[in-house]
């Protein structure tokens, strides 16, 4: 690891990670990473995964699905995913970490691990992509291969804006009565279900913008191209409990992809809340999905300069 590498990844990758490695990591068999960014050198995502196991299959198979962040000039949330797979060496109670983006250490292990794993990790795609990872236990041949347990995987991911100095993070999902790559409503709290509303708030948008992370979930995540409508619900109130109802934009992401809050409301409610912000209910219709919704603000002093905050909106919690 060269000098200018460490300290991008000592610096920021420590600050960013004190919240994000507090908790349990998330465990199963089959590992969801449901949202990942790549745009080397500036955006990277870095992925830590453990392998809490004795007498384990000797491989890990890592399974890339992925597209570009643009198309024709604007966010592609209609494309669908390409995919990259690969099987790598694990061992008992292992944990390895990697760079999806290949820009820190081209891809191989992060952080002096001397493991031989068999290869790099990353993605290995130029230009800004999105996509989400599949990580699971694999036979000798790379075969994806049940482990008789939902306690052995864990994972977490932080993505880091390096060129402008903001990350937030996540952890790995799992579907708690699988092992292979469907994610059902029955073994998982973290999506929103077809048809369920979540609360949100946001920040004025002459400052701040909002985006909502969008992978819809089921079966065969592996090769499926899963469907899901993004939408606001019906209105937005603003902080004087003014209420703006809201034209009918329903955006379709397929695989994965983000949308921004600007684009699901008109230019006549975008006017009333330019300098307040308010809140609304955010929906899904279609496949299930897993919501992450990011506030950021890119340097602007009186906010401090680029500061972002991102959260799981499709977790438990009510409504």
């Amino acid at each position: 690891m060269n000098i200018e590498k460490k300290r991008i990844t000592r610096g920021a990758l420590l600050s960013a990670s004190i919240g994000l490695l507090s908790g349990t990591p998330a465990v199963a068999d089959t590992l969801l990473f449901p949202v990942l960014t790549s745009n080397p050198p500036n955006v990277i995502t870095i992925v830590s995964v453990v392998n809490n196991a004795t007498a384990t299959p000797p491989q890990l198979r890592y399974t890339y699905r992925y597209k570009d962040a643009i198309s024709a000039g604007a966010p592609n949330i209609g494309g669908t995913c390409n995919t990259t797979s690969f099987a790598r060496n694990t061992f008992d109670r292992d944990l390895v970490s990697f760079d999806v983006s290949g820009t820190l250490e081209n891809g191989e292990a992060l952080f002096g691990d001397v493991d031989v794993y068999g290869g790099g990790f990353g993605l290995g795609q130029s230009g800004p992509k999105r996509g989400y990872l599949l990580v699971t236990h694999a036979n000798a041949s790379g075969t994806q291969t049940n482990a008789g347990g939902n306690v052995l995987l864990g994972g977490e991911a932080v993505i880091l804006d390096i060129a402008s100095g903001a990350a937030w993070g996540m952890r790995a999902i799992n579907d708690s009565t699988l092992e292979d790559y469907n994610f059902t409503a029955a073994g998982i709290e973290s999506e929103l279900t077809s048809g369920g509303l979540k609360p949100f708030s946001f920040f004025p948008p002459d400052d701040w913008t909002t985006r909502f992370f969008v992978t819809p979930v089921g079966s065969n995540m592996d090769s499926s191209n899963l469907q899901s409508v993004a939408r606001l619900a019906g209105s937005l109130v603003d902080r004087s409990s003014t209420t703006y109802t809201l034209p009918t934009i329903n955006p379709s992401i397929t695989c994965t992809g983000a949308v921004d809050l600007e684009d699901l409301m008109d230019s006549t409610t975008r006017a009333a809340v330019a300098s307040t912000g308010g809140w609304g209910f955010f929906q899904s219709i279609g496949s299930p999905a897993i919501i992450y919704k990011l506030d950021y603000v890119l340097n602007d002093p009186a906010y401090g300069g680029t500061n972002n905050n991102g959260y799981l909106l499709s977790g438990p919690g009510q409504p």
